[in-house]
């Protein structure tokens, strides 16, 4: 029977260190599973660990902006009733509603639809809905365009929004389908001009 030092397992190619511990484990051989273990765990302990990619400058901004956004929606939850129970029940009236959640499960701003099929660069938003109406706070970033020429739009029904102007004109290259749920857009260049009109635009859809 073969003495199975520890220098002699560490000796052994990566597939004979695995076969030899198929057979112990099919012996129940303690002692030899523990060896093999061991030696296993020190060579992957071992191996270079792949680099994570650093993120491109317009992705760090994506991050960043997405943390912003959400940080005002988290503000604006704390100041109006935007939990998904009161959406549902101020909707009943209308048929196959769905609540929107403000943030997605990782309590970031959402990934906009634009974005998802690669029609812009950029688009994230937080959102709510009530009844019909949505409000609708995103930073935009069209397909190619340098990374200065971010907006903010803010997109409400024309009843909630002071000076909304069409959605086409604001995102004139959005279709039909990607257009949000609403009549009237603002577009910023400052997160906080863009919050304090999805502020108000929250104070009417809440009221």
């Amino acid at each position: 029977m073969v003495d199975w030092t520890d220098d002699r397992i560490a000796a052994l190619s990566d597939q004979d260190l695995k076969n030899l511990l198929v057979n112990a484990e099919r012996k129940s051989a303690t002692e030899i599973i523990l060896q093999c273990q061991a030696e296993l765990e020190k060579r992957d302990a071992a191996k270079p660990r792949k680099a994570a990619k650093p993120r491109t400058e317009i992705k760090e901004f994506e991050h960043d902006v997405s943390a912003q956004l959400a940080a005002v929606g988290k503000e604006m939850a704390e100041k109006y009733d935007l939990s998904e129970e009161t959406a549902k029940a101020r909707s009943a009236d209308v048929k196959g509603f769905r609540a929107h959640k403000l943030l997605d499960s990782k309590g970031y701003a959402k990934l906009g639809g634009m974005q998802r099929d690669g029609s812009v660069a950029i688009e994230r938003y937080i959102s709510y809905r009530r009844g019909n109406d949505t409000v609708y706070l995103g930073v935009f970033l069209k397909k190619d365009a340098p990374l200065e020429d971010q907006e903010f739009h803010v997109i409400a029904p024309g009843a909630l929004l002071n000076g909304g102007k069409p959605v086409a004109e604001i995102r004139p290259t959005a279709t039909e389908k990607q257009k949000q749920p609403a009549d009237s857009g603002l577009a910023f260049k400052d997160l906080p001009d863009a919050a304090a009109a999805f502020d108000a635009a929250l104070a009417k859809i809440t009221a």
